[in-house]
């Protein structure tokens, strides 16, 4: 197999002690998905499989495990000065995504994003799909936009577990089914709502190749034309079909575990391409990991969209990464 290209991985998780340890007082069938994880195992990995960068990211059920507001933003505290020590230790190799409290906690949500991009200069942050029970695209949480538009920030939109899907069976659990829909579902309201197009400063990466949203696209687009005719914010909503299909394919879509080649036909046929990025999910995938970069590399695509996939769109979203390219 020809040599695998030079890449940025913008979905790249890291699980340090202390969140383990957090991890450790939550159900049994929820730490079974949490590997072991080091600095030097994600640069190992980074190696094997040619990744010039990753982007670190906390990834679900994310910081609100720790309980009690203050907690929790405790946790991110730590988690956010633990990130960004790795990044000063390893400059070329590592940027971060930083993590917040949730965003019902309005107070602590806008302090932790000053924080984190006056004084850490985080790559961006880390957006959970719902919390509380609301979608990103909620009134509640317009502050915490209008704060990410002003430090025109990167947004990686993470799943975490559906609040509308209770638990069935055990050989369904969540990330199987109801994280690709959870993204469809907070992308569709940042969109419908009209928060995407009032903060368009943000750039907007959704996971898992967007999750369903491509292969609900058109539904979403005709449904609510028809459905919500006259009726959306006039002021941000986007109005017809043709601006919610644009609203829609304006945000950015990572790679990770999305690298079929039936998911791939659907999103390059689909989404602009210089919106694609590159996502391992690491080390969460474990030997899945290997099998989705095998299927990518393997993947009849043309060259050019292969490299803006692989490295050049993200060097264009983190304009600070092409000084170490160079």
């Amino acid at each position: 197999m020809a040599s695998l290209s030079r890449k940025v991985d913008v979905h790249h998780h890291i699980v340090p002690d202390f969140y383990k340890q957090v991890l450790s007082g939550i159900d049994l069938s929820a730490k079974i998905l949490y590997p072991s994880w080091s600095p030097e195992a994600s640069l190992a990995f980074m190696n094997e499989h040619q990744i010039d960068t990753a982007i670190l990211s906390l990834s679900a059920p994310g910081a609100t495990i720790a309980g009690s507001r203050d907690n929790v933003r405790d946790l991110v505290r730590k988690w956010n000065d633990y990130a960004s020590g790795l990044c000063a230790a390893h400059p070329k190799r590592f940027g971060f995504f930083a993590a917040l409290p949730g965003l019902d906690d309005l107070e602590g949500a806008m302090s932790e994003i000053r924080y984190v991009f006056q004084s850490l200069k985080a790559d961006g942050v880390t957006l959970f799909t719902s919390y509380g029970g609301q979608y990103l695209g909620a009134k509640a949480f317009e502050p915490v936009w209008a704060e990410l538009d002003k430090f025109h920030a990167v947004v990686h939109v993470h799943p975490n577990h559906s609040f509308a899907a209770p638990f069935t069976t055990p050989f369904l659990p969540q990330p199987f089914i109801d994280y690709p829909h959870e993204t469809a579902r907070t992308a569709s309201d940042l969109v419908l709502s009209g928060r995407k197009r009032q903060f368009p400063s943000c750039k907007v990466i959704l996971s898992h190749a967007g999750g369903t949203l491509p292969y609900l696209a058109d539904r979403i687009t005709i449904l609510s034309a028809t459905i919500f005719a006259g009726i959306l914010d006039a002021e941000h909503s986007p109005q017809g079909s043709e601006q919610v299909m644009t609203d829609l394919k304006s945000f950015y879509f990572d790679l990770a575990l999305g690298g079929s080649p039936t998911v791939l036909d659907l999103l390059i046929n689909w989404a602009p391409h210089d919106h694609i990025l590159y996502g391992s999910d690491f080390p969460f995938a474990g030997g899945a990991a290997e099998r989705f970069n095998a299927t990518l590399e393997g993947y009849r695509m043309d060259g050019q969209i292969k490299k803006m996939c692989y490295q050049a769109n993200a060097l264009d979203l983190f304009p600070r990464l092409r000084l170490h390219d160079q």
